[in-house]
């Protein structure tokens, strides 16, 4: 137990380098949604429509192999992304 408690976290390597690779624009997208904005939201704060929202959310999900927003959210949660208040 010892051991593995010792170790550094790969939980949070593994997520961050699974968001690298997202372009900028996405991980914005990606971290607004896990402050748990919706597609509304999004599109104000980053200035962009809707449906492009949309898109952009679908991408992430497509490229990152996950099934809804809430994995993106837990994704982004553990890569660190929320800790410090980040805000896209």
């Amino acid at each position: 137990m010892t051991h593995v408690a010792g170790r550094p976290e790969p939980r949070r390597t593994t997520a961050a380098d699974r968001l690298a690779e997202l372009t900028d624009r996405e991980r914005e997208v990606a971290v607004a949604v896990g402050h748990g904005r919706s597609n509304a939201e999004i599109a104000a704060e980053l200035y962009m429509g809707v449906p492009t929202v949309k898109t952009y959310v679908s991408r992430i999900l497509a490229r990152l192999g996950l099934n809804n927003r809430v994995q993106i959210a837990l994704l982004v949660h553990d890569a660190g992304l929320l800790d410090d208040g980040d805000t896209p």
